[in-house]
């Protein structure tokens, strides 16, 4: 495996990847864009930081590429869209700069209050002035958290320790979830309203962009202070400087901006204001966070590299790590049973309905549903498809995705049922793990109790006596060799379903003799990659 390596990156977190003989490591500082646009072709992975754009017109280049992965929280520098329509998987660094970033916090907060960095001046100076440096205590004030993610928690911990009242808001974590840290919910407008200290920790988005405006600094406490150690621009900047201006604000902590560098007059002037705390994004640049978010893409590489499942990909639908051991058995049942059924159906389905019952049920199922629909699609179109795309070239394919789950089964602990719905009829296929042996169970309305195997024939046909003797006749005279046989009726004389595991491939001219030997409504060979 080829990795570049464009942005600096902890000598110490690449240690994996030049360990290991099966990984080329080139690191390219520097490169213009043409230059990296006439390389990265020749790469199966790239590991940047923010330094490296990694849009549409580079990963247009990457012919080989199969991960991005960026050594930070962030993936603004990374067109997820566009990696996914080309099945690359993009991988971030959630955890390892988490505490340094939460600490930053934290650092610039305290800073503000006590007034450090002018005092620090002052003194330097030759000046010993201790009134114009009276600061604030946080002790009995208000914390107010955007944002309760793995920084934003680890702020809330921090805060509750200085003793202060810790309120959040984030509309995608339960009541519960903000008790565990000791905090509780409230709105936005609430929050804005009450809080003596807002500290912003969320991921910029569409719905995070400008989601403090001039509206809610009116709203503040007179005296308000504010810190940003997330993301430039989820703060309206003109806002802020204002609120600064007018006194609103008694002062403001910034690491990041919305332009970095800072160039526009008003960001000079926030910078400039003699109430603003400034570092030029410093909350990942700790010694350790710079080698764990190192070390955790290089393990994401090296997990890519073993076929192990790749834990913070954001553009790949996935189970808790915790769970992944005993689900992934599931995802690989899906997968043969979305490969099986694709090479049976009529063709331009229209709809496929995964269904999940048992134990399984009670768990998210949708990486199993992604691992299905990945194999469905694989033999309808030249694309390579997996778990990255599967779901973008199915909504493209107008291919409708439903799911349903129930955690009631009357025969089988764990049931995975697939269900076509093409213009010629519906078309199910089910399966179940005995075992940790995948077994299909059902094939249309038959019952059937078979182990998928690398070759495989299926055929239908009206039931009578000799049938079998002529399949055995005409696949011996092939030189064909019968692994195992399972039959599925309804009724003695009525239709059956015969699927026979083969060891070796049937050509198209016996395939024929078979059909008009028994009389087949229709005989197909399957081969599953294994």
């Amino acid at each position: 495996m080829k990795v570049i390596v464009t942005d600096e990156i902890s000598e110490k977190g690449l240690e994996l990847l030049e360990k290991d003989p099966r990984v080329q490591l080139d690191v390219r500082l520097g490169l213009k864009t043409s230059e990296l646009h006439g390389l990265i072709g020749d790469y199966d992975a790239i590991i940047t930081r923010s330094g490296t754009q990694v849009d549409a017109e580079l990963l247009s280049h990457a012919t080989n590429l199969k991960m991005v992965a960026r050594a930070g929280v962030g993936i603004d520098n990374v067109d997820v869209v566009a990696a996914s329509e080309r099945g690359i998987i993009v991988v971030n660094a959630p955890f390892g700069n988490t505490n340094s970033a939460a600490e930053h916090s934290m650092a610039i907060l305290l800073s503000m209050c006590r007034n450090v960095p002018d005092a620090n001046a002052s003194l330097k100076s030759g000046q010993w002035q201790r009134a114009p440096f009276t600061g604030y205590e946080l002790k009995h004030k208000t914390m107010g958290i955007i944002g309760l993610g793995k920084v934003g928690g680890r702020v809330a911990l921090r805060s509750r320790a200085f003793e202060m009242d810790v309120v959040v808001y984030d509309p995608y974590i339960s009541e519960k979830r903000a008790a565990d840290f000791g905090t509780r919910l409230v709105s936005l407008d609430e929050l804005v309203s009450m809080a003596d200290v807002i500290s912003v920790h969320t991921p910029l988005n569409d719905e995070t962009r400008d989601l403090i405006t001039g509206e809610h600094f009116s709203a503040m406490k007179e005296g308000v202070l504010v810190v940003n150690c997330a993301r430039g621009g989820i703060i309206n900047e003109s806002a802020m400087l204002t609120a600064l201006q007018s006194g609103k604000v008694a002062g403001a902590a910034f690491d990041v901006w919305s332009e970095e560098p800072p160039k526009s007059d008003v960001l000079k002037k926030m910078i400039a204001h003699p109430r603003m705390v400034v570092t030029p994004h410093l909350g990942a640049n700790t010694f350790e966070a710079q080698t764990n978010v190192a070390i955790d893409v290089s393990r994401e590489i090296l997990n890519l590299l073993d076929g192990k499942p790749v834990e913070n990909a954001v553009n790949i639908a996935r189970f808790d790590p915790d769970l992944m051991a005993q689900m992934r058995p599931f995802m690989e049942l899906a997968a043969l049973l979305g490969d099986f059924i694709s090479q049976l159906a009529p063709e331009n389905p229209g709809k496929v309905i995964f269904n999940y019952t048992g134990k399984l049920a009670a768990h998210d199922c949708m990486p199993i549903t992604v691992a299905g629909l990945a194999a469905l699609l694989n033999r309808c179109t030249d694309q390579e498809i997996n778990m990255v795309n599967a779901s973008l070239v199915a909504e493209r394919r107008g291919l409708i995705v439903e799911q349903s789950r129930s955690t009631e089964s009357n025969f089988f602990s764990n049931l995975i049922t697939m269900s076509l719905e093409t213009p010629q009829g519906k078309r199910t296929i089910a399966g179940t793990l005995f075992e940790g042996t995948p077994k299909i169970v059902k094939m249309r309305d038959f019952d059937t109790d078979f182990t998928p195997e690398e070759h495989m024939l299926v055929m239908h046909y009206d039931d009578r006596p000799g049938l079998i003797g002529k399949i055995g006749t005409i696949l011996g005279e092939a030189q064909v060799n019968i692994g195992a046989m399972n039959l599925g009726r309804r009724i003695k004389g009525g239709e059956a379903m015969v699927v026979l595991s083969v060891d070796s491939p049937v050509g198209g001219e016996t395939l024929a003799k078979l059909s008009e030997a028994i009389g087949a409504r229709f005989v197909k060979a399957v081969y599953l990659k294994r």
